[in-house]
Parts: structure tokens; C-alpha cells; sequence
């Protein structure tokens, strides 16, 4: 289970690759799709960031292929991070 530095310091990604949601305030059970607008491109650049972040490979095409189950939550992607052991 991902901690809450973990999810905070993955809101702060978010919001650096798509500062029109700074203002936001974005919950982990909110979708970075669909709740928080981001397209192909800012999760391309979210992914980088993550991976530089914490030394931690996301993989985003193993990632959405769950979204089904997550609904591309941003817990879902701190699950990821914690997993790797980097969180």
C-alpha cells in the first residue's frame, strides 16, 4: 500500500505536468484521466517524472491496461510506485 508522501509527492508530479489543476485539490481516488483532464502526452511526461522521481520504472502501458479496474486513479499509480519498492 502506497503511503501518503507517496500520493502527495505524485499530486505534486501531476500538477507540475498539468499546472492548469494547481489550484485543484486532487484526492487520490480522483482519475488523472477523467477527473484531472490529463491526455496521452501528460502521461507520457507524468510517467518520466515519476520514474526520475523515485528511481522507480512505471510502466504506463501496463498501467492503463488495469484502468479498467483502477479507473487510472491517482492511487492506483502510488500502488504502482509502492510496489516497486520505491515508496
Amino acid at each position: 500500500m502506497a503511503s501518503s508522501t507517496t500520493v502527495d509527492e505524485i499530486i505534486d508530479l501531476l500538477k507540475e505536468v498539468k499546472p492548469g489543476i494547481a489550484d485543484q485539490d486532487v484526492r487520490p481516488d480522483h482519475s488523472v484521466v477523467e477527473d484531472l483532464g490529463l491526455d496521452s502526452l501528460d502521461l507520457l511526461q507524468l510517467g518520466r517524472r515519476i520514474n526520475r522521481h523515485f528511481g522507480a520504472e512505471f510502466d504506463l502501458d501496463t498501467w492503463n491496461a488495469g484502468a479498467d479496474e483502477h479507473h487510472r486513479s491517482v492511487a492506483s499509480i502510488a500502488a504502482v510506485v509502492a510496489a516497486a519498492g520505491h515508496a
